[in-house]
């Protein structure tokens, strides 16, 4: 019994310093000394294998995180006309069937420009195990915008792809001048529990977990000129005509989001880093189609063509990839820590544009008889409903690309 009694307290012992143990802060152990005499934190002492590469100080760290980019944005399914090598036919109704011909024809998207944004973080590396945690705010607005003509002499027609409009003649609708304006407004809030560790002498890896909050919204507006929408004062006759057509695609959501940051160390903190997080965002989409003419002189009037509002749920999938140079290293007597990135960085937003099309076909011209109509109503061939409404989506995946340089400082 006796005998038995000091392993007894032995193991009482121990069990009481597991029990106790905690994360206070410990001096910094050397992970390998280079030719820059850099000195990298593995954390606790008694860490036997992949150990953390935070806190660089050991005593936990504060983490701010500053980025500034230049992104450019494009996304599938935004064709808005046809620019077609057929005649342009003018006034001349006869000559307006040929553009059922499509000849050597492109089709016209708005040109995506490069925008800046920035993101902003706040996190905190603790001493328990390397554990670390974060949110990031990530902002950028871009846009898109193209004009393009084709006059009565010019041997080319645009055809409108998304215009719901019949023409009071009853032929193929067709513009002589389009702008398009396309705008991103692109908001994403990233929460993440991560751990950066070492895999090897050279080798960081960081797998994290956590949720993303987007919110995606985006305008397309269409504006169509001449052709089908010019004045006719033959019959029928036709006051001239500025057409609007304007679209909304809006998503908001919340998903859980995971992935993995690595960093290859080449020495003298320099090193590559690489990327990739993926998330399932469930979310409400909300998309509005409106589409109105109005008269081009004297009074402004607007007459309504077209007015539909969508409203549904589901999930997106995301995909965030960044590949770049850095270097880190600890400033003011190893008080600080300093981290400076320049990358180039891919996200893929899948199945966001959920925009409808409708356009009109088979539209007949009125009755000659109607010129017999009071002076009042010779213009009131419009709207032309002697056609039927064709519907079609072209669905697309939005993306965004581009430089991003990052600057983060643990303090």
């Amino acid at each position: 019994m006796h005998k038995s009694l000091p392993i007894f307290l032995s193991l009482a012992s121990s069990a009481f310093a597991v029990q106790n143990q905690s994360c206070a802060p410990t001096p910094p152990v050397c992970h390998s000394t280079d030719p820059c005499n850099c000195q990298y934190c593995l954390g606790p002492a008694q860490t036997i294998a992949n150990a953390p590469c935070r806190p660089k100080t050991c005593n936990g760290d504060w983490m701010i995180t500053v980025a500034g980019f230049y992104w450019n944005a494009h996304q599938d399914g935004m064709e808005y006309a046809i620019d077609n090598h057929i005649e342009n036919p003018g006034s001349s109704l006869q000559n307006v069937l040929q553009l059922n011909n499509v000849i050597d024809a492109q089709y016209k998207t708005p040109d995506f420009n490069w925008n800046f944004g920035f993101k902003v973080g706040i996190g905190y590396n603790t001493t328990c195990d390397g554990w670390d945690f974060g949110v990031t705010w990530t902002r950028y607005r871009g846009d898109a915008k193209d004009h393009i003509e084709a006059e009565v002499d010019d041997n080319h027609t645009l055809v409108p792809l998304w215009s719901a409009f019949a023409p009071a003649g009853g032929e193929v609708t067709f513009a002589t001048d389009i702008q398009s304006f396309w705008r991103l407004k692109l908001n994403l809030f990233d929460i993440e529990l991560g751990r950066e560790f070492w895999t090897s002498k050279y080798l960081c890896i960081r797998p994290h977990i956590g949720l993303r909050v987007a919110f995606l919204d985006q305008n397309f507006e269409l504006q169509h000129k001449g052709g089908s929408w010019s004045a006719r004062t033959v019959f029928p006759q036709q006051e001239a005509l500025n057409n609007r057509v304007d679209l909304d695609n809006d998503f908001k959501g919340v998903g859980v989001r995971a992935g993995f940051n690595s960093l290859w160390h080449f020495g003298c903190g320099w090193g590559v880093y690489g990327d990739l997080a993926t998330s399932i965002v469930y979310g409400k989409f909300s998309v509005d189609h409106d589409e109105q003419n109005r008269f081009a002189e004297g009074f402004f009037s607007k007459t309504k063509i077209l007015e539909a509002e969508d409203s549904f749920r589901a999930s997106r999938a995301m995909l965030d990839l960044g590949l770049g140079v850095q270097w880190s290293g600890m400033i003011c007597s190893c008080q600080y820590g300093l981290t400076i990135k320049l990358g180039w960085e891919q996200h893929l937003f899948f199945h966001q544009n959920q925009l409808w099309r409708v356009v009109r076909i088979g539209d007949q011209p009125p009755p000659i008889q109607m010129t017999s109509l009071p002076e009042q109503n010779q213009f009131g061939t419009l709207p032309n409903n002697t056609g039927e409404n064709v519907h079609h989506q072209r669905r697309g995946t939005l993306d965004t690309q581009g430089a991003t340089l990052t600057v983060v400082f643990e303090f």
